[in-house]
């Protein structure tokens, strides 16, 4: 008989208790054992444990970034502790102060496309003997790159821009009208 996630947790297994019984239940759903969906959901929900999973294991842009720093620095810890340090900086940068939560995944996506162009350049720069075609490759990745910076950094502006209130300053009678 299939096993289906409404399936009930094993008797007797609620939210594990011990860091053996989480490696246990993590190398399970590794797997795609279906039967521990119910215990991994308790776990997820944990507001104690669950957030530390859902950062590590539900984050996107981290996994997204630790491939872009595996790509630039290889081994090498300095370039990827550096890379990671100026990434959020630029992230930083770009949020600005009390962003809201729009902003701030727009900020964390063109930090990413930032690093992006600069990497695909920097490879193409360093890059030696290609041929036209592997050049034209390289250029045209580089573009692609570029783009997406563009259109992070503009979709951001925009979002920035819809959310200000409008003003209108009546300079004949003194007044600001905010709309």
């Amino acid at each position: 008989m299939s096993q289906t996630n409404t399936q009930p947790a094993e008797s007797g297994a609620g939210l594990p208790t011990t860091q053996a019984e989480i490696e246990a239940l993590l190398e399970r759903a590794h797997r795609g054992d279906q039967s521990c969906l119910p215990q991994l959901r308790s776990l997820l929900s944990d507001p104690k444990r669950g957030r530390w999973f859902l950062d590590h294991y539900g984050d996107p842009p981290a996994w997204l970034f630790d491939a872009i720093a595996r790509g630039a620095s290889g081994k090498d810890l300095a370039i990827k502790e550096s890379l990671r340090l100026r990434l959020g900086e630029v992230r930083r940068d770009l949020e600005g102060p009390n962003p809201t939560p729009m902003e701030r995944l727009l900020a964390e996506r063109a930090a990413l496309c930032w690093a992006e162009v600069n990497i695909r350049q920097t490879n193409y720069e360093q890059s030696k003997d290609l041929t036209l075609r592997q050049a034209e490759f390289h250029q045209r990745r580089i573009d692609a790159a570029h783009r997406r910076f563009l259109s992070a950094i503009k979709t951001l502006a925009t979002v920035r821009k819809l959310a200000l209130p409008a003003l209108r300053v009546n300079l004949a009678q003194n007044q600001v009208n905010v709309g």
